[in-house]
């Protein structure tokens, strides 16, 4: 879907708004859980098209160490599509789940001097305000992409966690095209990509990291200087168009070698974006509550 025209990106925006229509029954509304980034902006449009401003509610999540810019943007999405924002304030409340966590169970898996575990921290508590919402009878509308999704660049139980997901079928470089049409200030279709656990944090960094980690780093880890280095050098090589062409060509079948012939990566980054995916089905991606069904069951009377 590389390259559209003004007419499919139309047409997909259209196709978007009828699954949201079908999803949500005439009687319920709908909350978007905003961050003041292009995903939950243009989730957040593509829900008042569909079943208007006044079933739709959005919520952002205030955290220590946020950009002022992200709290900006949220408003004035706001104001412009004139649906309320309620920011629910939780500064420091990660650092405090860090603590409880690391104190409670004292093997080392949690670790308050680590700045990801705050920052993941800080989705978990996302997930009690998604909770909360959905309890009080709204539908959580998810703000997921297909880039993130593949890559596992979210929490199973954090932002992964919604009753529908509208744009997830589109990787992050398709999404620009659909909020331009859709209205989105350039501002924020042009910032860097960023889950704003801490000021300066970007995901091509993150996504360094990874690649350098062989994986999602899942247990607390150092890295040594070199690493470090190798992560800078990654970092500065990596785009979000060159992240999406490698996903897609890998959806096309392509394999590691096939696809260094078509994007300007070399053959270690893209062997460790690949090898990510494929971990990612594991650790990120794994079906979720699943149960054991009556025609499993050998309990008979």
């Amino acid at each position: 879907m590389e390259n559209w025209s003004q007419k499919e990106i139309y047409a997909e925006i259209e196709r978007i708004k009828r699954f949201i229509r079908e999803f949500v029954y005439e009687e319920e509304s709908v909350v978007v859980p905003v961050s003041g980034g292009i995903d939950s902006d243009v989730v957040a449009r593509l829900c008042c098209k569909s079943v208007g401003k006044a079933r739709v509610k959005l919520f952002i999540v205030i955290q220590s160490e946020m950009e002022e810019k992200f709290l900006e943007h949220a408003s004035m999405l706001s104001r412009e599509l004139d649906v309320p924002l309620a920011e629910i304030h939780l500064e420091q409340m990660n650092a405090d789940l860090m603590r409880a966590l690391e104190q409670g169970d004292r093997g080392g898996l949690f670790r308050t001097d680590i700045l990801l575990d705050q920052g993941k921290a800080k989705c978990s508590l996302r997930s009690a305000v998604i909770s909360s919402y959905q309890d009080k009878g709204f539908l959580i509308a998810g703000t997921m992409n297909k880039t993130e999704k593949q890559l596992g660049f979210f929490l199973t139980f954090g932002d992964n966690l919604a009753n529908f997901k509208p744009v997830a079928h589109l990787y992050k470089t398709q999404l620009r095209e659909l909020a331009r049409c859709l209205g989105t200030a350039e501002e924020v279709i042009n910032q860097e990509p960023s889950a704003g656990w801490w000021e300066g944090q970007t995901d091509l960094e993150d996504l360094a990291y990874w690649v350098v980690n062989d994986g999602p780093i899942v247990i607390p880890r150092d890295f040594t200087e070199e690493e470090i280095r190798r992560v800078e050098q990654i970092k500065n090589e990596l785009t979000l168009d060159k992240i999406d062409k490698v996903l897609m060509l890998k959806d096309q079948g392509m394999t590691a070698e096939e696809i260094v012939a078509c994007v300007e990566l070399s053959k270690d980054i893209i062997s460790g974006l690949l090898h990510i995916v494929e971990k990612s089905k594991r650790l990120k991606n794994r079906e979720i509550m699943v149960e054991i069904g009556e025609k499993d069951c050998c309990i008979t009377d």
